[in-house]
């Protein structure tokens, strides 16, 4: 536990729990080194350049126990489901072009609403809870009420762990709104209010088609791609 703040799901300022991003059954129950504003922006910091350690897997205290705890029962376990076929994937499947293509059995909105609440969870510059639309399709569980100025796209990757949950930058020459969240076996871009960059990415925005707990067989040909950088949208 930790001292009141603001929960970025919810908006209410209650005392915020601890939440594993990914989910802890995702491959994120060991100790990892991660790099925040302080390490990567302040200049002025002793802690510039360096890394910080949570004992706990990747995360942190970002949502209330409600929203946690909701979230946490409503998609975590159907996320680490999709993870645990995307690892089997990555390591027994055949590139094609860097193109790794597959079946997985999961259920789609559940998955899609979980991706959503960890880059609301990661999100420290408030953007996310000025969007009431987006809050609303995640905390109502039943909702296929996908903001139509959010598109939702992923790829696979072997990176451990690289979280750039929100950014704003010139990129292929449009000023753009959009982040993303790598954590082994899967990378998710986010694109907001303006048009995704051109990368070869699988679009899952209809993801939210699917009703909540509906379960189906889907195709997904995922470009196999390591993040080059902090900044989204960069690869080796």
């Amino acid at each position: 536990m930790r001292n009141k703040d603001t929960c970025k799901l919810c908006g209410n300022f209650e005392t915020l729990t601890f939440e594993h991003i990914p989910p802890q059954g995702a491959f994120n129950s060991s100790p990892v080194l991660f790099q925040d504003k302080e390490n990567l922006l302040d200049k002025s910091s002793y802690r510039y350049g360096g890394r910080k350690r949570s004992n706990r897997g990747a995360g942190g205290y970002h949502l209330c126990g409600s929203c946690n705890k909701n979230t946490g029962s409503w998609y975590a376990n159907d996320y680490i489901d999709f993870a645990k076929q995307g690892a089997y994937v990555l390591t027994h499947r055949v590139y094609a072009n860097n193109f790794i293509c597959a079946e997985y059995e999961i259920k789609p909105l559940n998955v899609l609403k979980q991706i959503l609440t960890m880059f609301v969870a990661l999100d420290n510059s408030g953007f996310f809870l000025k969007k009431p639309s987006i809050r609303e399709f995640i905390l109502d569980r039943k909702s296929k009420s996908l903001p139509p100025d959010i598109r939702l796209l992923m790829y696979m990757s072997s990176a451990i762990s690289l979280r750039n949950p929100l950014s704003w930058s010139n990129m292929d020459g449009y000023a753009r709104t959009f982040g993303e969240i790598t954590f082994i076996p899967f990378g998710f871009h986010i694109s907001i209010e303006t048009p995704t960059i051109n990368r070869p990415f699988c679009d899952i925005s209809n993801f939210s088609d699917f009703e909540f707990g509906e379960e189906s067989l889907i195709t997904l040909p995922l470009r196999h791609l390591i993040p080059q950088s902090i900044l989204p949208g960069l690869y080796l």
